[in-house]
């Protein structure tokens, strides 16, 4: 059992979730439509001679016992469904966080979903390549202050080459670290 609090948020990825749950509904105002047109009709057909509205009627009558169902059970559906896209929406949420921050220079975190959440796998690969990326960061600031020593280096051998002391000359940084490294 994960030791992360549970989301407290339903919606979190608001433009997936709330399509998928009008889409839902929509499902569910068909399929209510279609089961009250074939009522209709098969009223229809078994009772020949009753009118249109008391076929209307009879299916009133009837009515009353499935649309309270459908209008309780509706809402547990949309919650229920909200519950599941947050499963998939609420992971790829706080990867796109994290993204966001080592993008804009910052360490981020490791990515642990909870034990609910689907998309497992997808953090551990997230970890794996943000760590790379730290490591070819930190490598870079490695590389970075070394070439700033042998540039400085350089300055001084040159400076006493110019007063006439004899150096050490500095080996050329320009032909070993590209000008890039330094932006």
């Amino acid at each position: 059992m994960s030791n992360r609090p549970t989301r407290q948020q339903l919606l979190v990825e608001h433009d997936v979730q709330v399509s998928l749950t009008v889409r839902s509904l929509l499902y569910g105002a068909a399929s209510m439509t279609y089961f009250t047109v074939i009522q209709f009709f098969t009223q229809s057909m078994n009772y020949p001679g009753m009118s249109v509205w008391e076929t209307i009627l009879s299916l009133a009558d009837e009515a009353i016992f499935w649309v309270p169902g459908f209008f309780l059970l509706g809402p547990l559906m949309v919650y229920d469904m909200l519950r599941i896209t947050n499963r998939v929406a609420g992971p790829i949420f706080a990867m796109r966080r994290q993204l966001e921050a080592l993008r804009g220079g910052e360490d981020g975190r490791a990515l642990k979903f909870r034990n609910d959440d689907y998309w497992d796998q997808l953090a551990g690969e997230f970890n794996a390549v943000r760590q790379e990326l730290l490591d070819l960061r930190a490598e870079k600031s490695r590389l970075v202050q070394e070439a700033t020593v042998l540039r400085s280096a350089k300055a001084e051998s040159a400076k006493a080459a110019e007063a006439g002391s004899p150096v050490v000359a500095a080996p050329a940084i320009d032909s070993v670290i590209p000008q890039e490294v330094f932006s």
